[in-house]
């Protein structure tokens, strides 16, 4: 969760670049491996693993055992700004 003035900085500079919210909305409904996530974005091993830790310093995915999924922070942004934008 965002608490500080920092924190809310921080996730809003790392879900300015589109790549990075659709990797998040590619995540949201199931848990996804690396691979799945370097196939889906063409990828390099190195660029999705560095998008996937800035996704994680925001908050709003983890690293399972398993793969990579979403926070409840991720899915409260999802809902509240993602989808708001698109329904606007």
């Amino acid at each position: 969760m965002w608490v500080t003035a920092e924190d809310h900085r921080l996730a809003l500079e790392v879900l300015q670049l589109r790549l990075r919210r659709n990797i998040l909305r590619f995540i949201c409904h199931k848990t996804r491996l690396l691979g799945e996530i370097e196939e889906e974005f063409d990828l390099s091993p190195f660029l999705a693993m560095y998008h996937l830790s800035m996704l994680e310093k925001a908050l709003v995915i983890e690293e399972m055992d398993c793969g990579y999924r979403i926070t409840p922070t991720g899915a409260l942004y999802l809902e509240k700004v993602e989808m708001r934008q698109v329904s606007v």
